[in-house]
């Protein structure tokens, strides 16, 4: 009788168990804890500065994914290290930030973007943790009026610079510059992880200094060095910036950390 007892009690456990989510970087393991709150902590994948582009999944890594209900990345042309380990895994299971029709991975940066992907988030949480429906919906909603606060704070602090002429060293930081109506910027080069010709140093050089350029953006993987060669004799500001947030601390402020940190960057570097 007590045996049978503790058989029911366990069926019903795992059938009304949480899910099991798995989140590849910071951003987006931020934005999916707003959503599960209350019902369940997904787990971080890369951890310890692991580049998204380049990373060797450790068993333990690969030990979270297998045991997934729910993985979450932003397309496997970003993180380049999943896409063996994720093929194996029905799509059902798997949920994008990015959609094909793009190139250009990086749309966390965009608050507009990752409000839709929260919605899509949610959908797909209700449809795999139907007892918890109401609450998903009610974070989203929590969300929503954190985002959108979020979102007008950093374009009015960057609205005083949108007549200003902006580079970047990458399309890196297109859906940041676009969302916020700065400037359409000058691209050196479409790929961070692209060596610089000398033709594309000097004409990045010559359109800054024809445009009088005021900054020059740039993420952390770019060494020192480079950035010197292409500004050596302009006078431009610079700056570098960690747009995965490494060094901020994992959870439901992440997202909101990350975003005005970069604001302040590029506020500071567009004066």
């Amino acid at each position: 009788m007590v045996r049978s007892l503790l058989i029911v009690l366990l069926l019903t456990t795992n059938i009304f168990a949480a899910p099991n989510i798995v989140v590849s970087i910071k951003p987006i393991h931020s934005i999916v804890s707003n959503i599960t709150q209350g019902i369940t902590t997904p787990k971080l994948l890369l951890k310890n500065n692991q580049s998204p582009h380049q990373f060797h999944l450790k068993p333990s890594q690969l030990s979270l994914i297998d045991q997934a209900d729910l993985i979450v990345s932003i397309h496997p042309n970003f993180e380049a290290g999943l896409t063996k380990a994720l093929s194996s895994i029905d799509n059902s299971k798997q949920l994008m930030v990015n959609d094909n029709s793009s190139t250009n991975h990086h749309s966390w940066l965009d608050v507009g973007h990752i409000q839709r992907f929260s919605a899509s988030l949610t959908d797909k949480l209700t449809q795999i943790d139907v007892d918890n429906a109401t609450t998903y919906k009610n974070n989203l909603t929590l969300l929503n009026q954190k985002l959108e606060q979020l979102k007008r704070n950093t374009n009015q602090q960057l609205s005083k610079h949108s007549t200003t002429q902006i580079a970047a060293f990458s399309n890196t930081f297109e859906y940041f510059i676009n969302s916020n109506h700065l400037q359409r910027p000058t691209v050196i080069t479409q790929s961070h992880g692209e060596r610089l010709s000398i033709h594309k140093i000097l004409k990045g050089k010559q359109i800054m200094q024809k445009q009088q350029t005021k900054c020059l953006l740039s993420t952390i993987e770019i060494p020192k060095k480079r950035i010197n060669v292409l500004t050596e004799g302009i006078d431009i500001n610079t700056t570098s910036v960690d747009i995965v947030g490494f060094n901020i601390d994992k959870g439901t402020q992440h997202y909101f950390k990350l975003i005005s940190t970069m604001t302040n960057k590029v506020d500071q570097c567009l004066k």
